[in-house]
């Protein structure tokens, strides 16, 4: 399917996403919060995907919401209201999905778009990206990416980069735990490329149940969380690829998992 905002490419059971509005920064308009939600619903139920790859076309990873679109909204409350949630829905989408999302920010990854960036897995920053909450900058109540950013930095810090709307680098956003690795711009495909090839050789669904537990982990309570690890350990242990790693294992052996 050809999409307007987006462009999605599946090589080697890799999915390849990325914004593709480079007039614009890439920033979310409805067009695009449509169609990444659609691209992203696709791959949630295609279980020979083993991870995704989110990228930007241009000089950016994403900008933010589209500006130039609220400034044009007669009704500009409901317009917020109708974008944040398309955001929320692309959001909800990968953070649910049994996959490992990558993001590889080449540029500026503002508002919705550090959002974005931090509703992925791992973040992968080319030293000349830069990063900010951005919504206080403009009069607006940040309308997503608060309680990843919490979550990640701690409460004070929050308050210091939101509240002021500070914009930061990449090696900063990598002190603060935001951003997993950072690298010279020639290096994001090879950095990328790391990680991709690590998930083409791990089993997949034991990585989509760790990622699910991960994400349980920052809400749950202890002895219920131990119960759910216990639960899906048990569960994992029934795949044909838990059979081949203990096997592979006691043979001493490389595993060849094959997502069953």
């Amino acid at each position: 399917m050809n999409y307007e905002t987006l462009t999605i490419d599946i090589k080697e059971n890799i999915a390849y996403i990325t914004l593709n509005r480079p007039e614009r920064l890439n920033s979310f308009d409805m067009k695009l919060g449509e169609e990444l939600y659609d691209v992203l619903r696709d791959i949630n139920t295609r279980s020979e995907i083993r991870a995704v790859v989110i990228k930007g076309t241009g000089k950016g990873f994403c900008g933010g919401g589209d500006v130039k679109e609220m400034y044009m909204a007669e009704n500009k409350p409901q317009f917020l209201r109708d974008l944040t949630k398309a955001i929320h829905k692309c959001v909800i989408e990968m953070r649910s999905m049994e996959k490992p999302v990558i993001a590889a920010v080449n540029g500026a990854a503002f508002g919705a778009g550090l959002s974005l960036a931090l509703a992925c897995d791992i973040i992968i920053a080319v030293k000349e990206a830069k990063f900010g909450t951005a919504f206080i900058g403009i009069g607006l109540a940040p309308g997503c990416g608060t309680q990843f950013f919490t979550k990640l930095t701690g409460y004070q810090k929050a308050c210091e980069y939101i509240l002021t709307s500070k914009t930061f680098t990449a090696e900063e956003a990598k002190q603060l735990g935001i951003v997993n690795v950072v690298v010279d711009s020639n290096e994001l495909d090879n950095a990328v490329d790391e990680f991709v090839s690590k998930f083409k050789r791990l089993p997949p669904i034991a990585v989509g149940k760790a990622k699910m537990l991960i994400n349980k982990s920052l809400d749950n309570d202890m002895i219920p969380h131990l119960e759910l690890e216990s639960i899906t350990a048990a569960a994992s242990a029934g795949t044909e690829d838990f059979k081949e790693g203990v096997t592979a294992f006691t043979e001493k052996r490389k595993p060849a998992f094959e997502g069953r």
